[in-house]
């Protein structure tokens, strides 16, 4: 079955009227009904059009490879999102890989750490940004709370900005007293990670329809929105086990499965990365 990608110069202005909730849960709105077929939540926080027939562009490993490779231009908001989700995941994965392969280079795993949060950062505005432009286009109807999209973006925004206090505190203060490293190291760590969680729970409910676990392998969002859960729920086993085991000293619950589970988060965010990359491309190419 194919899908028709609406011009997207049908959805602009401001409180559009054209619009009109499709998909509305407990939880938000995930689609609204255009004239001419359905935007969901993601293609509209993308800049991507509506779409006849099925509410996603259903495309085989084969297409989603060739829409990775196609061309793409670095003035698309969406674009520079992906590229800082690849880089900035791929320093921090470098990073936690060197704590655990050379436990006495802290200054350099740290330093690589903290790079990485800024890319990471980066991307999370970026994001905002684009769930910004795309709340201009929504109907008088539907309140800015009620979008989980622009729910989804704003938290991981937030998360990105206290996993910056947390990398660049390490990296610049070596010896760091009692107060300052739970203050500026372990909480920023653990709320960041609690909020990564919340955005992971507002991308799986915007490509299920107020379902937290679809099943839907032709869609690039929901591969997108699984593995992003999952980096975040490695993130969060990194918090919990750098968590304080013996206060006052400065010591953690478990140092090495922290370490571990940074780099698989990271390794997910960035495979994450790549698949955004590819939906900017995806209707682009044609369906195989």
């Amino acid at each position: 079955m194919r899908c028709k990608q609406m011009n997207k110069k049908l959805i602009t202005g401001s409180n559009n009227p054209q619009l009109k909730a499709y998909w509305r849960t407990r939880l938000g709105v995930t689609a609204w009904q255009h004239p001419t077929g359905i935007l969901t939540s993601r293609r509209l926080r993308k800049g991507h059009g509506p779409l006849t027939v099925v509410h996603f562009k259903r495309l085989s490993l084969r297409s989603m490879t060739r829409a990775l490779c196609h061309p793409k231009q670095l003035n698309r908001l969406e674009v520079r999102t992906s590229l800082a989700f690849i880089v900035g995941p791929l320093l921090f994965a470098i990073g936690s890989l060197w704590s655990l392969m050379e436990p006495g280079a802290v200054e350099i795993s740290s330093a690589t750490l903290a790079m990485g949060s800024v890319f990471f950062t980066a991307g999370g505005w970026w994001q905002l940004r684009q769930a910004q432009i795309a709340v201009e286009k929504l109907p008088a109807e539907t309140e800015n709370w009620q979008w989980c999209g622009l729910r989804c973006a704003l938290t991981q925004s937030m998360g990105t900005v206290l996993f910056n206090i947390n990398t660049f505190f390490l990296w610049g203060w070596a010896q760091p007293n009692d107060i300052g490293w739970l203050l500026l190291a372990v909480l920023p760590n653990l709320l960041g990670s609690i909020l990564f969680l919340i955005s992971a729970a507002d991308g799986l409910i915007e490509v299920g329809h107020g379902k937290l676990l679809v099943y839907e392998p032709n869609h690039l969002g929901w591969w997108i929105a699984m593995v992003n859960g999952l980096g975040c729920l490695w993130f969060m086993q990194s918090a919990l086990a750098a968590l304080p085991n013996h206060l006052p000293e400065q010591s953690v619950f478990n140092a090495d499965m922290a370490a571990r589970t940074t780099f698989l988060g990271s390794l997910a965010f960035a495979v994450v990365g790549l698949l955004s990359l590819a939906e900017c491309s995806e209707d682009e190419i044609t369906s195989t």
